[in-house]
């Protein structure tokens, strides 16, 4: 009697998925007679019928829904100084969005498989490159899943979500490129209705308003003409009454504001205009940023810096005893300013992180100093003193490129301020074959720092007079930041 292929394979055989042939489950199968091998079957039973087709797992789980739906019904108080609890607004799902058509029915295939990527990409994924280091990654994708499933009048965040997914995926990856463009632009466009049509009576719609506004920021910075200025700017100013509310809230959602603020503070800083919103010297005083690590009150001082430089354009540039005493008293803060984390807090982070923030809030507060000083004096005029500072800032972001292996989120606006001070072709050509290493927000954002930076040095090669608070009359088009 011919040999045949019973319905339990030796283990053998089912390790190498070879047809396991034997006259019965009792005796020896073919290929381990042949080999001299001991033909065993001691694996445990599978479980019958076809597998479930379920997505990777996270590596983390989500807490159990709890009192929701009362929490996050809480009527602002904004005029109370109380402490509000964040609305931690949790919801149970399934392990593979795109695996359960039943959760978001009116998504397409494409939508759903945009979101099951962001979801279950672990280590690496799209959203690693806004984050300060790799221990908030798992924080950070918690937050991704949490606010697509977190309760809202409207689909707002769930717009904004698929939009932001679309185009993150579609820069990382070619395949993917054309079919996020209209996917994303299509989501994008309901997710900036929804954020124009949004009121703020309640924390779930602050929320709410920082979610969709940081998404749509992140979407406007991955696609040409994008406006990440003025969704940052207009958010902004729908928070900016409840701004002290969010300081008593979860850290998080203070980290989302700090992103719209960093967002618009380093346009205007380009621009010369005044932001929205101040962050108080203290208000981020011994925390860690998620995207701005240690530097989060240097925002502050750039602030100042923006009104000083706004002042200085509006008055074509005379400068006076009140404008000499004010940049000052901008540039003793700065020399005095250092970050001074906690031990308890550094002992949280690895060498590389810590490592990393340290230099990146160096990094910003040379950029000030350097952008103070060119506020004062135009190109061509004191460059020792700013060739100095630009050295020194390209000096610290070579050594983060060598020392983490990747670039760390805000410098952008920190590399240009040390570029436009670059004389000579080779010179000038070393620093922008570095612009891919130093900007890895998005290919569009690349293009456009190279762009702003070509500007520059085409005025000053022309002769113009150039001092920092004109800059923007030589910039053809504003980088995102």
């Amino acid at each position: 009697m011919a040999p045949h292929t019973p319905k339990r394979a030796c283990d053998q055989c089912h390790t190498l998925k070879e047809k396991c042939r034997r006259p019965s489950a009792t005796i020896s199968c073919e290929r381990c007679d042949r080999l001299n091998q001991t033909c065993r079957t001691t694996r445990n039973l599978g479980k019958p019928g076809r597998k479930p087709r379920v997505a990777i797992k996270l590596s983390y789980n989500l807490p159990p829904s709890f009192g929701s739906v009362t929490r996050s019904a809480k009527t602002l108080d904004l005029s109370s100084s109380q402490n509000t609890p964040y609305p931690h607004s949790y919801l149970p799902f399934d392990e593979g969005l795109s695996s359960n058509p039943a959760l978001f029915p009116e998504l397409d295939q494409w939508e759903r498989h945009f979101l099951n990527l962001m979801k279950d990409i672990v280590a690496p994924s799209p959203l690693d490159k806004f984050l300060i280091g790799p221990s908030f990654r798992e924080s950070h994708h918690r937050l991704f899943v949490q606010n697509l499933l977190r309760p809202a009048p409207t689909s707002v965040l769930k717009d904004a979500t698929i939009a932001c997914a679309a185009v993150l995926l579609g820069d990382q990856y070619a395949q993917y490129t054309k079919t996020s463009v209209e996917i994303g632009h299509r989501r994008a466009a309901l997710a900036v209705s929804g954020l124009r049509s949004l009121k703020i009576s309640k924390e779930q719609d602050l929320v709410t308003a920082l979610v969709v506004g940081m998404s749509m920021v992140t979407f406007a910075m991955h696609v040409a003409d994008g406006q990440p200025f003025l969704i940052s700017h207009y958010t902004l100013t729908l928070v900016k009454p409840v701004y002290r509310t969010i300081l008593a809230m979860d850290p998080s959602a203070m980290d989302f504001l700090m992103c719209l603020v960093s967002t618009e503070t380093i346009e205007c800083l380009l621009r010369s205009e005044i932001p929205t919103i101040r962050i108080g010297e203290h208000d981020r005083y011994n925390v860690v940023d998620r995207y701005l690590g240690l530097s989060s009150s240097l925002f502050a001082h750039f602030y100042d810096i923006c009104e000083a430089s706004y002042s200085m354009k509006l008055t074509g540039g005379r400068i006076n005893i009140e404008m000499v005493e004010r940049l000052d008293t901008i540039q003793d803060s700065l020399e005095r300013w250092q970050s001074s984390p906690s031990p308890e807090i550094l002992g949280k982070f690895t060498q590389s992180e810590v490592l990393g923030m340290l230099a990146q809030a160096e990094i910003l507060r040379l950029a000030a100093l350097l952008i103070v000083h060119r506020i004062r004096h135009p190109f061509g005029q004191r460059d020792k003193e700013a060739l100095q500072l630009s050295s020194a800032i390209t000096a610290k972001i070579d050594m983060v490129l060598q020392s983490t292996g990747r670039s760390i989120p805000c410098m952008p606006l920190p590399y240009m301020a040390a570029c436009f001070e670059i004389d000579g072709a080779e010179a000038r050509a070393a620093v922008t074959r570095k612009i891919h290493k130093v900007v890895t927000f998005s290919q569009q954002w690349q293009l456009q720092v190279t762009r702003s930076i070509s500007s520059v040095w085409n005025a000053r090669d022309r002769g113009d007079q150039i001092y920092w608070f004109n800059l923007d009359n030589c910039i053809r088009k504003m980088p995102s930041t």
